[in-house]
């Protein structure tokens, strides 16, 4: 299934439920959440999950990260152990 990871570009927001739920995320402007996939892109929005636990992000709000892949978030999270990018 994998997973991918969004930059909010507008203000901040709460996801999947309304603020003071259990099941809300809070996403600060420019915070960066992971989602689970798969990815369909459409013209106006990145479509992540499936069936009825899809849910559309619209691209004039969220941003797809460029190191959402395994490999790129694994040497993120390597050169992060290591002290940072040297």
């Amino acid at each position: 299934m994998g997973a991918v990871r969004l930059r909010n570009l507008g203000e901040a927001v709460h996801l999947y439920a309304p603020p003071d739920s259990p099941n809300s995320l809070p996403v600060d402007e420019g915070q960066i959440v992971t989602v689970a996939g798969p990815v369909e892109e459409t013209d106006d929005a990145y479509i992540l999950g499936e069936g009825d636990r899809a849910r559309a992000f619209p691209k004039s709000r969220w941003a797809l990260e460029k190191s959402s892949t395994r490999k790129a978030a694994a040497a993120a999270d390597s050169a992060e152990e290591k002290g940072g990018d040297s």
